[in-house]
């Protein structure tokens, strides 16, 4: 199996003002609660967020330590994260998100995510075996997100 590419996409509209979107997208603690299996996340700077996420591949549980990376040159208009999380021996896993927010009306804005993830090692021989897997954890994160926007 050669190592693959990952896409997700998705779109949702929320009836809240892009500004508390783009507040509540960079929120420590929505971020975690959002995020299946993270232990936490913390702000390390305006530019990067820390975090511990504990997965399970296969019979491994491994907590793994995240470093996001923020590019919000375009604030509050987008913003992309990126990752590398590494799993010493099984390779390791890059991870992107493009959130895009278009204000349509007041209280109302369109939230648009392209995600892509690619491996090496182990773990980008088995992303096509789990693609099912993160695509459904992407999409539980925007599902958790929109249920946090209330908060």
């Amino acid at each position: 199996m050669e190592n693959k590419t990952i896409r997700i996409e998705d779109s949702y509209t929320l009836h809240y003002p892009r500004e508390t979107v783009w507040q509540k997208l960079n929120d420590p603690t929505i971020l975690a609660a959002c995020i299946k299996g993270c232990a936490y996340v913390e702000r390390e700077s305006s530019k990067k967020f820390k975090a511990v996420i504990r997965a399970h591949l296969g019979k491994i549980k491994k907590d793994f330590n995240v470093d996001l990376d923020v590019d919000d040159s375009f604030a509050p208009a987008e913003y992309t994260l990126s990752t590398v999380v590494s799993a010493g021996l099984l390779g390791n896993v890059k991870g992107r998100a493009k959130v895009e927010l278009q204000e349509v009306a007041e209280q109302q804005t369109i939230l648009h995510y392209v995600a892509t993830i690619s491996g090496k090692g182990l773990l980008g021989k088995t992303l096509p075996l789990i693609e099912g897997a993160a695509s459904r954890r992407v999409h539980n994160f925007f599902d958790q997100f929109v249920e946090h926007l209330a908060d």
